[in-house]
């Protein structure tokens, strides 16, 4: 009995420690570890537009801008001898020396082919019944060179000038002969110019006409022929004005 009893307690014993000792499964397993969630931006989150392309600058050109052409300027006369509606001296009249006054010119257009320059009393009433006003006439030049810029003072009476421009009577060729002579003791050229000489002051246009002709006429015309010819052909034309008053 006490044997039995000895076999029990050891039978015991071994199962107790063999309990101690973890027992008969294996030994539990660890679960595996979730991988950490990555970053990502939230759905509603706006993304920068792309830039847009650039605009190619333009080849550069070689071809030249067209300048503004500068305008011609106007056809121009003037005299040193008086200022415009001044008083013209008594040297340039019947009672002075009838010296003709210095007189210039500018602006004469390219295709003129010839000048005309006229002296005439505003004042005297008559009229030539053509375009341009005849009025008494004191000096009348015509077919002057284009070239040609003014004439100095005191120049020669005659048919002929030194540049080839050609001399009218005037109107006191009308009235006086050959010799006579002025109130101031000058000589009455009547082919060329002869000044003012009236009774109360008038009002004397110096005129000059470019003109795209050569006048088929020939030296000594009288206005009224120049006028003729002359129509039709003015290109432009310039005046300036004096003014006389008799000294007696």
């Amino acid at each position: 009995m006490k044997k039995l009893i000895s076999l029990f307690l050891l039978a015991a014993f071994l199962a107790g420690a063999m309990s101690g000792c973890g027992g008969g499964g294996p030994p539990p397993t660890s679960a595996p570890a979730e991988p950490a969630p990555t970053s990502a931006p939230p759905a509603d989150t706006p993304t920068a537009p792309a830039p847009p392309p650039e605009t190619p600058a333009p080849a550069p050109t070689d071809t030249p801008v067209p300048e503004t052409p500068t305008p011609a300027p106007p056809l121009g006369i003037s005299s040193s001898a008086f200022e415009p509606d001044g008083e013209i001296p008594a040297q340039y009249s019947c009672e002075g020396d009838n010296l003709s006054p210095q007189v210039e010119w500018s602006g004469v257009p390219a295709e003129a082919q010839s000048l005309l320059l006229s002296v005439h009393d505003l004042d005297a009433g008559a009229e030539s019944g053509a375009s341009v006003p005849q009025g008494f006439i004191h000096w009348i030049v015509y077919n002057i060179p284009p070239s040609t810029a003014g004439y100095p003072e005191g120049m020669p009476g005659g048919s002929t000038l030194d540049d080839g421009a050609l001399q009218g009577s005037n109107d006191f060729a009308q009235f006086a002969e050959e010799g006579e002579t002025f109130p101031g003791g000058a000589p009455i050229k009547l082919v060329g110019y002869d000044g003012p000489c009236p009774g109360a002051p008038h009002r004397y246009a110096f005129t000059l006409y470019a003109l795209d002709t050569v006048l088929a006429l020939p030296p000594e015309s009288m206005m009224a022929q120049v006028l003729d010819e002359m129509e039709g052909h003015i290109l432009a034309e310039a005046e300036v004005i004096g003014v006389y008053s008799p000294q007696r």
